[in-house]
């Protein structure tokens, strides 16, 4: 649907141009036209008797030559389109600071694993991740992100960014799938130091400030923060509201004396207040992966979507006034050409002065 409301010219000198000329042109045909425009004397002078069409051409004319001062200011509408799609960006935020080395439940062997692990329980590197028992953390949350990756349909864009004391961006808004779950094989390179949830939040914020889209965007927060690190959040939490995002939080913890504190209280308030929070008691791959696909399903859902597209209406103005100019033309140089049609006048020739 266009909308002509929004009828706008780019360039307004042709007007202001052919104004003063048509005013001019208008004074000379009254004050002088006899001097001036002594063949133009024959249209008064003479009439045919079917009506307008004695004056078909040179109105015809006029048209054209408005057509062309129209196309020369570069008139432009815009086009509302209403689609419905099911697109989405997905910003994920994955707590990767040292605290996600720690084991969980799992036990190695009883999964099977996409992603060689290659850090130890601390700061070591390990040549053996089938020695460490237990599956740690930051793999469980690797291997429900490799699941939900996966699933994204076509026109899905996913950002990933993992964030200890520092955020650090891997992989900007991208419809390339692939390339983000290639970079989960680098979480390991950054399982460490502390946690930075306010700058993690910021980063993810002007992120998608610079990739701007018409798809619907979820933010996504994968942590096992300690209550500690949830304070002073409100800055980043009023910028979320603000920006229209949905938001999930994933709380991995053990310890369900954090739940109690007031710090904690105020952080799944605040949370809660913009979003949905998931609070993962006991970490396995089953109840991460579920939480995801909640996610997934949640965000499913169809919705009408509106664009906006400006539309340049010179091309196709500039193409129908070539046809129809060639058309009058022709007309004026053949049937309408005095010298071809015959003329009944409704009034008597005047002599010729001497």
């Amino acid at each position: 649907m266009i909308d002509w409301q929004t009828l706008q010219f780019e360039q307004t000198w042709p007007a202001w141009l052919a104004l003063p000329t048509a005013c001019l042109l208008i004074a000379l045909w009254y004050l002088r036209r006899r001097s001036v425009f002594p063949d133009l004397s024959l249209i008064t002078r003479t009439r045919r008797l079917n009506g307008i069409t004695d004056r078909l051409v040179p109105v015809a004319g006029y048209a054209l030559l408005l057509a062309l001062i129209v196309i020369m200011m570069h008139p432009s509408v815009v086009r509302i389109e209403r689609i419905e799609q099911r697109a989405r960006d997905f910003v994920i935020l994955v707590d990767t600071s040292r605290s996600m080395r720690h084991d969980t439940d799992a036990e190695r062997g009883n999964f099977q694993l996409n992603f060689r692990r290659r850090v130890g329980a601390f700061s070591d590197a390990v040549d053996d991740p089938d020695s460490m028992p237990y599956v740690g953390r930051f793999e469980l949350a690797r291997e429900s992100l490799f699941g939900f990756l996966t699933g994204r349909r076509p026109g899905d864009r996913v950002a990933l960014i993992y964030f200890n004391d520092e955020a650090h961006p891997v992989s900007a808004l991208t419809n390339n799938i692939g390339f983000v779950v290639e970079q989960l094989a680098t979480m390991d390179d950054y399982v460490n130091w502390g946690t930075d949830i306010a700058d993690a939040m910021e980063s993810s914020l002007s992120l998608l400030e610079r990739y701007p889209g018409d798809n619907k965007r979820t933010l996504i927060l994968m942590t096992d923060a300690e209550t500690r690190y949830t304070q002073d959040l409100e800055q980043q939490f009023a910028r979320l509201a603000n920006a229209g995002l949905s938001f999930y939080l994933l709380w991995i913890t053990t310890d369900t004396n954090d739940l109690s504190t007031e710090d904690a209280s105020n952080f799944l308030d605040l949370a809660e207040q913009l979003g949905t929070v998931v609070t993962i008691r006991d970490p396995d791959p089953d109840n991460m992966q579920d939480a995801l696909h909640e996610i997934s399903r949640l965000e499913g859902y169809r919705y009408e979507e509106t664009r906006h597209r400006t539309i340049d209406l010179a091309p196709p103005l500039l193409k129908v006034t070539r046809v129809v100019f060639l058309i009058w033309l022709l007309l004026a140089a053949t049937i309408f050409h005095p010298a071809t049609s015959r003329r009944t006048f409704a009034t008597p020739a005047q002599g010729i002065r001497r």
